[in-house]
């Protein structure tokens, strides 16, 4: 169920980042023929919401959202106009969300060995003060020093040459970075790449309960709190996750999945089994 790969050379990394975060603390089926319940019914579950959030590392790590789609479909059946289909898919999404990385020696290995490699998170207290710095600042700080500078010289027109990195404080190798955020300028909401902190966060939790930095009843009550949070700045997941991806896109991780990415949250999002439909954002 791991899903972060590799990182391309001369990009911003995500370990080199996290180190100064850190430091400055310290596929998809959509199944329309089965669609029958009315788009109306929503059902409230924010424990489960929150762990939406992160949605995507999950479904992927199921293999994609069809075959994420074909493990829900076993547990809830076919009938969706049963009366109990949403509690079915509700408890469904419980089994296969809500910490999907269950406790035990080898699992508690794995989770720490991922955490120190890709995050420098070597123990409980780096485990805190990195999803402190996720929470504070993290990747939207960076972003919005590129948005910043981009907005004092010309905003979607501006001239990369000619800004002077040095005065945002900015490191060289920044410029790939100011091109990104020039070159999608509109797409980007009033929330920046919010949403990328966000879901790294509660996909975080879920690796630190399995590493055993986190119990389960303190991990859900933070990322009930980060839901609470996101809700400030998104009202739908198409919006939230718009903003993740460009998140990922800015964080430079493993350019060559953006697309199997991309097509797992199109396809996450829509569909009779897909707890998104029925639990709004907002």
């Amino acid at each position: 169920m791991r899903i972060i790969k590799n990182l391309p050379a001369g990009v911003l990394t995500i370990i080199s980042f996290v180190s100064l975060l850190i430091a400055g603390c310290k596929n998809g089926s959509s199944e329309k023929e089965n669609d029958k319940t009315p788009q109306t019914v929503t059902f409230r579950d924010d424990t489960l919401k929150g762990f939406l959030l992160a949605g995507v590392y999950f479904v992927q790590g199921y293999g994609g959202a069809e075959k994420f789609f074909d493990k829900i479909k076993a547990e809830v059946g076919s009938d969706t106009a049963h009366t109990d289909f949403l509690s079915l898919l509700d408890t469904a999404y419980h089994h296969r969300f809500i910490y999907p990385y269950p406790r035990s020696a080898a699992e508690k290995a794995d989770a720490r060995n991922t955490l120190s490699e890709w995050f420098q998170v070597n123990d409980q207290n780096d485990f805190f003060l990195f999803l402190a710095s996720l929470k504070d600042s993290g990747f939207q700080a960076h972003y919005l020093v590129c948005k910043k500078a981009l907005d004092e010289n010309g905003g979607a027109n501006a001239d990369i040459s000619k800004i002077d990195l040095s005065k945002y404080n900015m490191p060289q190798g920044s410029d790939m970075l100011l091109k990104f955020v020039k070159d999608n300028y509109t797409r980007f909401s009033p929330s920046g790449i919010k949403a990328w902190n966000i879901g790294l966060y509660v996909y975080t939790v879920c690796l630190g309960y399995g590493a055993e930095y986190i119990d389960a009843v303190n991990g859900k009550n933070i990322i009930t709190q980060m839901l609470y949070e996101t809700q400030k700045y998104y009202s739908d997941w198409g919006t939230y996750y718009s903003d993740f991806m460009l998140g990922r896109q800015f964080a430079g991780i493993d350019a060559a999945s953006n697309n199997m990415y991309q097509h797992t949250i199109d396809s996450m999002l829509q569909g009779s089994y897909s707890a998104y439909k029925y639990l709004p954002l907002k």
